[in-house]
């Protein structure tokens, strides 16, 4: 990766966590020029809505802290704009499922989107090994990952994209009384007619604190902010 592409990357990232006041665009460079939209993450992709009586994800955040004593993530649809609380159902080698009060689940691996379920038009696996590593590992890289979705006749069908990673200066929010800081990581990939940007804030033990994600060309992005690990 040329520095240029990286210097690049960094600003992408780093415009994706301080933007706070509406959607940016960033010139992206991955062999050839692409426009990524980068919305608001983290305080911005949760912050209140116009309307006075949405409710605010904070107060969410904190009262779903309250009652539940195990770990919790707060997830935003952006297709929706919906925001609720998912709290872990189960742990397998590694990979955490989530579920919300309405029964729509999120799959994790190290905090990296695996798979969802029930919200329709679903991510149903995935190999994303090199991406996890480029991410936790807080690196600038070329890697490849697999997406699968299901086809007309059910059948998992494989979606291959190249990625590029890049990394911006760390960071630091204020989120439902809570502090968090870590260093952006940016993921562009492209494939089939396809792309899109993962950004990720990852803290120095290699956690993911936050992080705004594509489910696929369906259901678009969600943003998850960790609540409590």
């Amino acid at each position: 990766m040329t520095g240029q592409r990286r210097a690049t990357l960094a600003a992408l990232v780093l415009a994706t966590v301080l933007g706070a006041c509406g959607t940016d665009q960033t010139r992206l460079e991955t062999g050839r020029e692409a426009t990524a939209e980068v919305k608001n993450m983290v305080t911005g992709l949760f912050r209140r809505g116009p309307k006075a009586a949405a409710p605010d994800p904070q107060v969410i955040a904190r009262e779903a802290l309250n009652a539940n004593a195990g770990p919790l993530i707060l997830v935003s649809l952006e297709a929706t704009k919906s925001t609720s609380v998912f709290a872990q159902r189960g742990e397998n080698n590694g990979m955490r499922t989530w579920l919300s009060p309405a029964g729509q689940g999120v799959i994790t691996r190290s905090g990296v989107l695996a798979g969802t379920r029930g919200f329709g038009n679903d991510l149903m696996s995935s190999d994303i090994g090199p991406m996890i590593a480029a991410v936790q590992g807080r690196r600038a890289q070329a890697l490849k990952i697999e997406l699968r979705y299901l086809d007309g006749l059910g059948k998992e069908r494989p979606l291959p994209l190249d990625c590029t990673s890049g990394t911006a200066a760390a960071t630091a929010y204020d989120f439902a009384g809570m502090h968090f800081a870590g260093t952006p990581v940016a993921v562009h990939c492209e494939g089939y007619g396809f792309k899109f940007d993962n950004s990720y804030i990852v803290a120095s033990s290699g956690t993911i604190v936050a992080s705004r994600q594509w489910i696929g060309p369906r259901l678009g992005y969600l943003t998850i902010q960790s609540l409590r690990n």
